[in-house]
């Protein structure tokens, strides 16, 4: 690995943005997709734009030719997390995730070993998130449940060489205790009630790092990464893989649909829907996955109000409301674990 310092980071991200907007070194990278497209690719007639470039180690670009062919482009700061990325595309590619299966990946295209760089083809289709937040119910129903299955079939998947981690996620604890103890030192009232979460946390968290097998995770999946096009499901930004409890994904997927139903919609009952409906479609076909789940939807809900109260970019109107929308999040999950293991 190359973690670098944050300074350097940003050094890269500025430098390189520069070097893939230029024309002639991205009609030298994409000249040789020409065939992949039919002949639809001409590296002289294009636009190229930095669609994302947010976080310091990485760059995503979008190439779009006169003809409507698109490409995206991923520059890494990590020399081997490029490469490690785009290894791990082409075996899922290659192994059930192709265009046509239903439950797909963008196709990778090629590796740039001089550029460090991830060429593949868009997602089709519309982000679940976009859905989720205003579609009709007939229509999100269906596209949630294949989110579900989509994830269900990647946690199947056999990846070789992937890195362990560690399901119990010590780091992140530590992390919100920091966090906590700087919002207890502002509002000393509260300490009482964050020391009581923290040890309803610690009593439902796995007391084993290998209670259930370690599956390959996504790291970041949520509704906005997933594109949905008819019977289609497509997800992207597969890039932090790794084996854990599968459960992290299921929770994350379910966190992040609240808060941004929350947030488009004010509907907290249509969250509190759509995130059932792809718990239980998952559990309908993998309900071992999921001995953890409360734990992990309890810990994301007690990081992100943890960094709710710490943040100064939030109005307070919308602070309570996500508030109460963690705190319910994490009393409904502690329960339920509660009462799992009383009756085991």
């Amino acid at each position: 690995m190359r973690p670098g310092t944050r300074f350097e980071r940003l050094n890269w991200k500025q430098r390189e943005a520069e070097v893939f907007a230029n024309h002639d070194i991205a009609a030298q990278y994409i000249a040789s997709l020409e065939m992949k497209f039919n002949g639809a690719w001409r590296p002289s007639g294009w636009n190229v734009e930095v669609v994302r470039s947010k976080a310091t180690d990485r760059i995503t670009l979008r190439y779009v030719s006169d003809d409507g062919a698109v490409v995206y482009g991923k520059a890494y700061f990590d020399r081997l997390l490029g490469r490690e990325t785009y290894d791990s595309l082409a075996y899922l590619w290659k192994n059930g995730f192709a265009a046509g299966s239903g439950l797909e990946i963008p196709e990778p295209l090629i590796f740039v070993e001089e550029a460090n760089m991830l060429l593949m083809r868009r997602a089709a289709g519309t982000p679940l998130s976009d859905l989720a937040a205003a579609a009709p119910l007939d229509e999100v129903l269906p596209a949630i449940r294949a989110a579900a299955r989509w994830l269900v079939k990647f946690h199947a998947a056999d990846i070789h060489g992937l890195p362990i981690q560690s399901p119990c996620e010590g780091m992140e604890i530590l992390d919100i205790a920091d966090a906590l103890a700087k919002v207890a030192a502002e509002c000393p009232g509260c300490a009482s009630f964050f020391i009581g979460m923290l040890h309803d946390l610690h009593t439902v968290a796995p007391r084993s790092n290998i209670s259930v097998r370690p599956t390959p995770v996504h790291g970041q999946f949520r509704a906005a990464h997933v594109f949905i096009e008819s019977n289609r499901a497509t997800v992207i930004d597969i890039e932090k893989i790794c084996l854990s409890d599968p459960a992290k994904d299921v929770a994350r997927f379910v966190h992040a649909l609240k808060k941004n139903c929350l947030e488009e919609s004010g509907d907290a009952q249509r969250a509190e829907q759509l995130a059932g409906e792809f718990v239980a479609e998952y559990r309908r076909i993998a309900d071992s996955n999921l001995e953890n789940l409360d734990y992990f939807r309890a810990l994301l809900a007690f990081k992100a109000l943890a960094k709710l109260l710490k943040s100064r970019k939030v109005n307070e109107e919308k602070r309570q409301a996500i508030g109460e929308l963690y705190i319910a999040e994490f009393e409904t999950a502690t329960r339920a674990r509660s009462v799992q293991t009383a009756a085991a």
